[in-house]
């Protein structure tokens, strides 16, 4: 009766190997006035509140001119100083959710057809990794074997 039980268990072990899930992508729009304002949310319309928001100048990609963090509306602005010509970046991240923009600037400003965005999604494996789930399923069909023999 065991062994009868242990090839099913065995089979659904080998099946219920870990998948891919994607964490809520987002979305950011932005409107160019005075300033560049940015509103984040994510695919189902919620907005993405609270998540840090750092600003690069061209000129040091590696240390933020600017960090702040979006309000209740997944809303920041700002202003970037038009002397730092060049590609800005602008970093919106929450627990693994954001988007990374690429804001060109001129000494004109902003041109707001050239900006680009990258979404920042994590992606993560749900269940067991699929070598746990093999080792377990080889291992039952090996006891259920040695059952089969022995009773």
């Amino acid at each position: 009766m065991r062994a009868k039980l242990a090839l099913p268990l065995a089979l659904m072990a080998l099946v219920a190997t870990g998948s891919q899930a994607l964490a809520h992508s987002v979305q950011t729009d932005y409107l160019l006035s005075n300033q560049l304002q940015l509103q984040t949310r994510f695919s189902n319309g919620q907005p993405l509140k609270g998540a840090k928001v750092s600003v690069y100048a061209p000129n040091n990609p590696t240390q933020p001119w600017m960090q702040g963090v979006t309000d209740a509306n997944g809303r920041f602005a700002f202003e970037p100083d038009r002397t730092l010509v060049g590609d800005w970046e602008v970093t919106i991240m929450q627990q693994g959710h954001g988007d990374i923009l690429t804001v060109p600037v001129d000494a004109e400003g902003i041109d707001a057809t050239l900006i680009s965005q990258q979404d920042q999604d994590t992606h993560y494996a749900t269940g067991p990794a699929p070598w746990i789930s093999a080792a377990v399923g080889i291992v039952l069909l090996l006891g259920a074997k040695l059952r089969q023999r022995v009773g």
